[in-house]
């Protein structure tokens, strides 16, 4: 005896549609040899081993992320090994296609468009950090979000801002 058409659609509804997720880290970018360093985000699927976090986009930390501007703007205790005191981190990652979200801790770190509309969730995620070394250049890293969203860390990377 085959399945209605009914039962089928019912049981379906309670699968929940598959999201996939992105990491933010904060993170320093020095080069050798008295190099300046650069802070800002890159974002990635999981834990990052050194060879992702070479070839991984960067964002820089910045004050203004409106506009044309592209890069991460975060307010709060942004320095703070626990990302608790973060209060507001706007993500402004491509304009084309547009990846620019804004999360608030007093909305529930809800993913919120230019448009007013709810991409997602981000949920403070501290607990990985990373150290890559190269003989030019240093990187280091810690977690601070996990953002449940429909957007992957190669999409947002493949877009426009480029991460660098």
């Amino acid at each position: 005896m085959l399945p209605s058409f009914a039962a089928i659609l019912s049981s379906m509804a309670m699968v929940p549609l598959v999201k996939a997720n992105f990491d933010l880290y904060e993170t320093m970018q020095t080069v050798a040899f008295g190099g300046e360093a650069l802070t800002g985000y890159k974002v990635f699927e999981a834990e990052p081993d050194c060879d992702q976090v070479r070839a991984g986009g960067f964002y820089q930390d910045e004050t203004d992320v409106s506009g044309d501007n592209t890069g991460v703007r975060c307010e709060g205790d942004c320095a703070a090994a626990d990302p608790a005191g973060i209060t507001i981190l706007e993500m402004h990652f491509n304009n084309n296609p547009l990846h620019h979200w804004t999360i608030y801790k007093d909305r529930n770190y809800d993913m919120i468009g230019l448009d007013g509309n709810t991409y997602g969730n981000c949920i403070l995620f501290p607990g990985d950090d990373f150290f890559c070394s190269t003989a030019v250049e240093t990187f280091s890293g810690r977690r601070r979000f996990r953002c449940l969203t429909q957007f992957t860390a190669p999409e947002i990377d493949a877009g426009d801002g480029g991460g660098n």
